[in-house]
């Protein structure tokens, strides 16, 4: 009985600590959004084991500036009072790292892309920032989808998908949730994934 108490509390306390690897965060101004959304995604980082997710530990933390990816990856104060939507601005921008890992597919993702969903719009907030960029994010957001499933669980993921179709790439975010099944298949096609 000692043995098996031990063993589950052991299992517990592996379970309670995530893995995230250590994050190198910069500040843009130093201000006090830009060092409460620093708190949050150490927060974050602490609860979930965001090792799978993190490509890039390099993270800057601007708080005007539109999310991207690269050359470092720079997130916003935005979501100071969402930690999902904050989670999954993480989530979604280092998507865009893992198609920089398969940079020898893109050429054919791209085709494959274009020739499945023709026609979408490539301007913001409908589409991204034009052709090839709304292209890609189909993949991105496919990525972000499938990452806070992982994370938060269908149920909360979803409805962060759902948030973010009436906000920004919307019809790319609608695009990749009416067509999952189309998109994964791309996606297993090319070997993307997290």
């Amino acid at each position: 009985m000692r043995i098996s108490l031990a063993l589950w509390m052991l299992a517990l306390t592996a379970v309670s600590f995530a893995a995230t690897p250590k994050l190198k965060i910069e500040l843009a101004h130093k201000g006090p959004c830009e060092q409460e959304t620093e708190l949050q995604l150490g927060r974050l980082s602490s609860e979930y084991d965001l090792s799978k997710f993190t490509i890039t530990r390099e993270i800057r933390i601007e708080r005007c500036a539109m999310a991207h990816s690269k050359p470092v990856l720079t997130m916003n104060c935005r979501f100071l009072q969402n930690d999902d939507l904050a989670l999954s601005q993480y989530v979604h921008e280092q998507g865009h790292w893992v198609l920089g890992r398969r940079e020898g597919e893109m050429r054919s993702l791209y085709e494959d892309l274009t020739r499945s969903f023709p026609a979408i719009p490539t301007e913001y907030p409908k589409g991204g920032f034009g052709e090839r960029d709304s292209y890609f994010h189909l993949a991105v957001i496919l990525l972000e989808w499938q990452g806070m499933e992982e994370l938060v669980g269908e149920k909360r993921a979803l409805a962060e998908m759902k948030w973010k179709q009436g906000d920004h790439y919307t019809e790319l975010y609608r695009t990749v949730m009416e067509n999952r099944e189309a998109m994964e298949k791309i996606l297993r096609n090319h070997d993307i994934h997290w």
